[in-house]
């Protein structure tokens, strides 16, 4: 009676240590590619925003400012210009933003990176109708209506933006 009970326990605790050895066998396979992947499709994501740019690299703005969102700052190796990345907080989650900054300090382009915001409000700030106008425009952000149909999502689009130029202004000058 008792090799009946303890037999399928053993046999089971067997199977679950094959299933996780397994596992943790593909998941240190598959996780180098992932990363790859990853990673080639950011530097596509980087080209599309300064697509004069040659390559990039990153430049440490560890320190430079006091924000617990998302902040990264790449300089193109051809010197045609910057890639930020920023984020702020939208109504459910951070809003991600990514845009090539030129060296005049105009925005060669923008989009949103990442957001888990509302689907119908979060969606606006990702319509060509909203993010259009931001494109040539300095850090006034002159002629961009920014307040016109304001969402948490959109407010957060913005101040991303803003803060992109923040991290541009300060690391224009590092070389």
């Amino acid at each position: 009676m008792k090799r009946d009970f303890i037999l399928p326990i053993l046999v089971l605790t067997l199977i679950c240590l094959v299933v996780s050895a397994a596992l943790a066998y593909t998941d240190g396979i598959t996780k180098p590619v992932i990363a790859e992947a990853a990673a080639e499709r950011t530097r596509e994501i980087m080209k599309a925003k300064l697509p004069d740019a040659e390559g990039f690299e990153e430049i440490d703005i560890e320190g430079l400012f006091n924000s617990r969102y998302t902040m990264e700052a790449f300089r193109s190796t051809n010197d045609v210009g910057y890639v930020i990345i920023a984020g702020a907080m939208g109504f459910k989650s951070e809003v991600v933003i990514i845009c090539g900054i030129d060296n005049d300090g105009r925005l060669t382009a923008v989009s949103v990176l990442s957001h888990k915001e509302t689907a119908g409000f979060g969606n606006k700030m990702e319509e060509a109708s909203f993010i259009d106008p931001f494109k040539g425009k300095g850090k006034e952000l002159a002629g961009v209506d920014t307040v016109t149909g304001a969402t948490y999502s959109t407010r957060a689009f913005i101040e991303a933006v803003n803060d992109a130029f923040e991290i541009y202004e300060a690391v224009k000058e590092v070389r």
